[in-house]
């Protein structure tokens, strides 16, 4: 035991010289989804900035799969070291633990949440020709016409979906969901008339709009945006919907204080950097830099706010 607690002993300046040089190799950004998408390009919009002012490459990997609970979860089993650390999304810190009962990691005491980096909201939208100009008449005609209305999203658990299940809570109307691979194969699917609504992105929904291809009835903000005050939230007319999508910065559980604090602290720093701002801004995201302990309390929240959700669209396959 003598010899144990003088290894030990002997170790502790090794390992605060380690903390005190971090980092001193490169850094791994897991991005649990594929390339190209919005989460990508915020992980390598924020990996430009992180490398500079850590002297150190931050190098993106993306580990798409499983509701991206397979990047997430190689980075919860990794050295807590602070080199190898993960952009958290809804659906692999929300969706994947609530819905998927092979999920190997518990999305609160299994990481080490650093940072929150902002969220943007979905657009509930409409073909163009669409009978449906609100948000209102498209309840209306739900009501009067029950599972006869279907609307697509990105996939299972996605944002979008959570935010129809809500709607469908909310309003109690019966409206269909279409699960799709992507958000692009759901839109190509309402221009094609083969579904009466959707849940896109936002910006991609703004651009649709003034191109004069879709009808843009709601955003899933609480509050309209600050950039389009001209587009109601879905709340406006159901009270309660919001389901805005969400990124953040994690590491594994047990990092080291000084390393968490120096990833929160240039984090944040590259959040308030005007021209990081202006980019993620212009994607329709709101920054919101939150800190470490404020994000876990943000995530607990959003956990017991989709909880009821999940169970009442009956997505709990077995948990």
């Amino acid at each position: 035991m003598k010899h144990l607690l003088f290894a030990l002993l002997a170790a502790l300046p090794a390992l605060a010289a380690a903390q005190a040089d971090f980092p001193s190799r490169p850094v791994r950004l897991v991005v649990p989804f594929p390339p190209g998408g919005s989460t990508d390009v915020v992980a390598r919009l924020l990996a430009s900035k992180l490398d500079k002012a850590l002297g150190q490459p931050v190098v993106v990997e993306n580990r798409p799969g499983a509701g991206a609970s397979l990047g997430t979860e190689a980075v919860a089993k990794a050295a807590p070291d602070g080199y190898t650390i993960l952009i958290t999304a809804l659906p692999s810190i929300v969706t994947a633990p609530l819905t998927n009962p092979n999920v190997r990691y518990d999305p609160i005491k299994d990481l080490t949440h650093v940072a929150m980096i902002g969220s943007f909201p979905n657009a509930l939208v409409v073909r163009a020709d669409s009978p449906l100009h609100s948000v209102a008449e498209l309840v209306a005609y739900a009501k009067a016409n029950p599972g006869k209305l279907s609307y697509g999203s990105a996939g299972p658990g996605s944002a979008g979906h959570l935010t129809g299940e809500l709607l469908k809570m909310k309003a109690g109307i019966d409206i269909v969901h279409i699960p799709y691979k992507g958000a692009a194969p759901a839109f190509a699917d309402l221009l094609a008339g083969q579904l009466g609504a959707d849940f896109d992105g936002v910006i991609n929904a703004i651009n649709q709009a003034r191109a004069g291809r879709i009808r843009l009835l709601g955003v899933s903000s609480a509050r309209r945006l600050t950039g389009h005050p001209d587009l109601p939230s879905i709340a406006e007319t159901v009270p309660g919907v919001t389901g805005d999508s969400w990124f953040g910065v994690a590491g594994p559980a047990g990092l080291p204080a000084p390393i968490v604090q120096r990833l929160e602290t240039e984090t944040l720093r590259a959040l308030a950097a005007p021209d990081v701002r202006e980019r993620l801004e212009d994607t329709g995201m709101t920054v919101t830099a939150l800190r470490g302990p404020q994000f876990v309390e943000f995530i607990r929240a959003d956990i017991r706010k989709w909880t009821p959700v999940i169970k009442a669209a009956n997505l709990h396959q077995g948990k």
